[in-house]
């Protein structure tokens, strides 16, 4: 099989708004310089920012299984910062995306392996049973996809 680029992935498998964010989002990383690379040779999924098991996060196009589609992020590990450096509109954008354990997988065994359910703070609030990908943004319109980006940039700068 030959290697499918994200974009065209996203061209075949999405249309309308979801297209066009989905696109806008890739723009995005590469002229911020935030990898991604194909997880598998599927064609649905990239890890975003390193490899599988040192990334920021996981982009899914067109969902699999269980997984509400067409196209999904879900950020696994991030240091979200101070919330007191972080405006109210990110906060309420991003704690709108929280993923509680079982969200994407009722008992995935990769939650409970992980530590998944987990209680935790995100930007100053507290959440309970959090899955191991604290953060699913599904579809997301384009004030969302503001927040996303955002948050990215708050990603990569604290991994410097």
């Amino acid at each position: 099989m030959s290697e499918l680029s994200l974009e065209s992935v996203i061209r075949e498998k999405l249309t309308g708004d979801a297209q066009k964010n989905a696109l806008d989002l890739v723009d995005f990383l590469k002229a911020n310089k935030v990898g991604f690379c194909p997880y598998d040779q599927s064609g649905e999924g990239w890890v975003v920012d390193g490899v599988a098991d040192d990334s920021t996060g996981f982009l899914m196009v067109n969902g699999v299984d269980e997984i509400p589609g067409p196209w999904t992020l879900w950020f696994s590990t991030c240091d979200f910062g101070d919330a007191g450096t972080i405006n109210d509109d990110l906060k309420e954008t991003v704690w709108a995306n929280i993923s509680p354990c079982g969200k994407c997988h009722d008992g995935w065994e990769e939650c409970v392996n992980s530590g998944g359910g987990g209680d935790n703070k995100v930007f100053g609030k507290s959440f309970g049973l959090l899955c191991h990908s604290p953060l699913m943004f599904t579809n997301p319109d384009e004030k969302t996809l503001k927040g996303i980006k955002e948050l990215l940039l708050i990603c990569k700068d604290n991994q410097k």
